[in-house]
């Protein structure tokens, strides 16, 4: 926290009202955004990235080293309906319309997870979630999931770390998350929520609480939910030449 010193024009003396201001303003914004200092401390060591023609090695990266992604599921909040006019609009569901003329909606929302503890890589993302969210109540209905990831995300995962040339966005650079040099990766497959005291669910917990260290203090009222995807589709750019279907 730093105190910026005014002096007067006339004694020299200090404004030491200004500097009183002025350390609890520094105080406040670096509560709200961080300190320059935050992030020097990774939580895992963050591994090389693998050459492009290395996709299966690159997916496995991309899992084991990034810690949020979009997690999208088939709405049970909206769907997609043709008005009189014939225009398509998404509305509220009603339950009331019929496959004949309703279609489904995505829904995607920010989702941390983890394939495992730091020096243990699975490839399988697990996350803490509650039925109470809409993404889990969502897969009541429809437990395919798809887990959307980007290279762009790197930044987060140590605050020192800086994004990529080909996903960093700037003025006179060629960088940006959609550019196929900066690597993005979408795992489709089913939700399944882990049982209580297995090693999976333990291994799990240990991961999302070592990695996500806030998760640990989240309310209990909630009834937190382990669970994981179950990958059975794996759709990967990390080039120029299109996208590559991985074998799971």
């Amino acid at each position: 926290m730093v105190a910026m010193v005014f002096t007067t024009p006339k004694s020299g003396g200090r404004c030491m009202s200004a500097v009183l201001v002025l350390t609890l303003l520094s105080g406040i914004l670096e509560f709200a955004y961080g300190s320059s200092d935050e992030g020097e401390d990774c939580l895992c060591t963050l591994l090389p990235q693998p050459s492009a023609d290395h996709k299966e090695e690159t997916a496995r990266w991309m899992v084991h080293s990034l810690d949020w992604g979009v997690l999208s599921t088939i709405s049970t909040r909206v769907e997609s309906v043709v008005d009189e006019n014939g225009a398509q609009k998404v509305v509220h569901s009603s339950g009331t319309t019929t496959e004949a003329n309703s279609k489904s909606v995505p829904f995607g929302n920010i989702y941390s997870f983890v394939d495992g503890v730091c020096d243990d890589a699975t490839g399988t993302p697990y996350f803490l979630g509650t039925y109470m969210d809409q993404t889990f109540a969502d897969t009541l209905s429809n437990s395919a999931i798809s887990l959307s990831l980007t290279e762009a995300s790197i930044p987060s995962v140590c605050g020192t770390t800086s994004a990529l040339k080909s996903c960093n966005i700037s003025p006179t650079g060629y960088g940006d998350p959609e550019n196929p040099v900066c690597a993005r990766l979408v795992l489709s497959g089913i939700l399944e929520a882990l049982e209580p005291g297995t090693d999976e669910y333990l291994l799990a917990q240990k991961g999302l609480y070592q990695r996500h260290p806030s998760m640990a203090q989240w309310p209990s009222g909630h009834k937190w939910v382990f669970a994981k995807l179950n990958i059975q589709d794996i759709w990967l750019i990390d080039y120029f030449g299109g996208a590559s279907i991985l074998d799971v």
